[in-house]
């Protein structure tokens, strides 16, 4: 199995899919729910959650590598 297929598999897994949500959720909470005051807290719970909006996007590109590959070659 080539890594592009990894990537698509593990992009399609309800566990994955869900555990990234969930993930989402506690990092949005923590910024919604934080004190006033509580900039610290907010500026690392939104690095945070780019974070993972980031991995999630570099194992997207993986899937889609081969699907870029495959059309680059289409053109020439």
């Amino acid at each position: 199995m080539s890594k592009a297929d990894q990537a698509k598999r593990l992009l399609n897994d309800d566990f994955f899919k869900e555990l990234v949500e969930s993930q989402k959720v506690l990092y949005k909470n923590n910024i919604f729910n934080s004190a006033e005051d509580d900039v610290e807290g907010r500026e690392k719970a939104l690095i945070k959650y780019r974070a993972i909006d980031e991995f999630v996007a570099s194992i997207q590109a993986i899937a889609d590598d081969k699907q870029i590959a495959d059309k680059r070659w289409k053109i020439l």
